[in-house]
């Protein structure tokens, strides 16, 4: 059996800890810091006074004291830790003992032998990039430094310290410049990673969004139907084969768990040529006319499509895409609700931000140019490209005006998505 492992990243102070040991809490599994590992590391050396910048000896030190893990937290050599680690002078020290590339190599080989079933939930700065790569639901938490300020500030007032506010943000932005600049594992959101901004969420609503996430990508994958399986291996073929045709960003999808692929729509091809080379099985929004015919709406139905109706009815005709949302499974939507050949962006309607509030599902914006030209991209003369981008937080309110504004940053992403497009484009010519 194959361990489930939640990947968890982000600045300090996001609420990594809190949404980590909330979600292990609720999956009934492990949890793990791995920046305590570092804090311990760090305390040990302290205590026995070894420089906190000899990477040598900091490495012989944890060769000879190999560190333990208990459910409550790292604890070394058996002596509890608990108070120390969550200190200020922790998260400094442990900062400073992160830069040695020597030191990361034997506590990440430490951190990946700690994935044993049903599995666990990790949180870190490295976890999704560096220590699983390969985890099955990675999620990036974070929040403006003002706000980790803040929080850190009313932390420490209500022990009874006296600190002063500017001094923490400084102390956050230093050590978040150190924490991204480092040479080894650097701090950086994994591509695939859905962001989780808690600026403006509490630590409970943090918890129950990656819960839901998490629960999700934790069910089996369903059998892929032969139509499905049949139609897309075609659809693969044909575009590797007989068009000018080229795809990027599909290491930016994550593999499991709710997911909603928003792209522009400029040709009937999109919804096959982008659905088929995704990494995982796509369900289709598909205006209810194409259901008409009875032969080729049943051969559509089993490609996975999902007929919606246009206008005052849309609303009701997503209930069959939060269906399949709410099992943990994927759809492919196109926001401006109809095909646009004109070359420029229409204004989306709200069904993305309406489907995403209503099943809090990430949302991963796509770009494809080219398709409406499909004769001359087999001629050669124009080429088809499908650009994906990393996964939106969803909006957290259904109101009209949220979900509006919502589906106005999802076509913001896939307008900058074109843009890249376009440069690329751009630079290529120039060569």
């Amino acid at each position: 059996m194959k361990p489930f492992v939640l990947a968890i990243d982000g600045p300090a102070g996001a609420g990594k800890s809190t949404t980590a040991r909330g979600v292990a809490r609720r999956l009934g599994l492990p949890h793990v810091d791995s920046g305590a590992m570092y804090r311990a590391v760090a305390w040990q050396a302290l205590k026995q006074g070894v420089s906190l910048e000899d990477e040598a000896a900091l490495v012989a030190m944890v060769d000879r004291a190999p560190m333990l893990l208990d459910p409550d937290g790292m604890s070394a050599v058996r002596e509890s830790l608990e108070h120390w680690l969550h200190s200020a002078e922790a998260g400094e020290a442990a900062s400073r003992v992160a830069l040695h590339p020597g030191l990361r190599q034997r506590l990440v080989a430490m951190q990946r032998a700690l994935a044993r079933p049903p599995g666990l939930v990790m949180e870190g700065r490295d976890i999704g990039t560096v220590v699983f790569p390969d985890a099955d639901l990675k999620i990036f938490i974070s929040a403006t430094p003002e706000a980790r300020a803040e929080r850190r500030f009313l932390e420490l007032e209500a022990k009874g310290e006296r600190v002063d506010r500017e001094a923490i943000l400084a102390q956050i932005r230093e050590r978040d410049r150190r924490d991204m600049e480092r040479a080894t594992s650097p701090l950086v959101r994994a591509r695939d990673a859905i962001l989780l901004d808690t600026t403006g969420i509490g630590a409970e609503e943090a918890v129950d969004l990656a819960s839901h996430w998490a629960s999700l990508a934790m069910r089996p994958v369903r059998r892929i139907g032969p139509v499905y399986a049949f139609g897309s291996g075609f659809t693969r073929l044909f575009a590797r084969t007989l068009l000018d045709f080229e795809i990027e960003g599909l290491d930016r999808i994550p593999r499991k768990g709710p997911l909603i692929v928003a792209c522009n729509h400029i040709s009937f091809w999109d919804p096959p040529l982008v659905g088929a080379h995704l990494p995982r099985e796509m369900h289709f929004v598909a205006k209810a006319e194409l259901f008409h015919n009875p032969l080729f709406g049943a051969l559509i139905r089993a490609y996975n499509s999902i007929p919606i109706q246009r206008g005052p009815q849309a609303r009701t005709g997503l209930r069959g895409a939060e269906e399949v949302l709410s099992a943990g499974g994927a759809v492919l939507i196109f926001p401006e609700g109809t095909r646009n050949k004109s070359g420029e962006l229409f204004a989306p309607r709200a069904g993305v931000g309406r489907l995403a509030a209503a099943t809090r599902t990430p949302v991963a914006p796509a770009c494809i140019t080219g398709s409406d030209q499909i004769r001359r991209s087999m001629r050669r003369q124009v080429r088809i490209k499908i650009t994906f981008g990393s996964p939106m937080m969803p909006p957290g309110q259904t109101d009209r005006d949220e979900v509006r504004a919502y589906a106005r940053k999802v076509m913001d992403q896939i307008a900058a998505l074109r843009a890249e497009q376009e440069g690329a484009s751009g630079s290529n010519r120039s060569r």
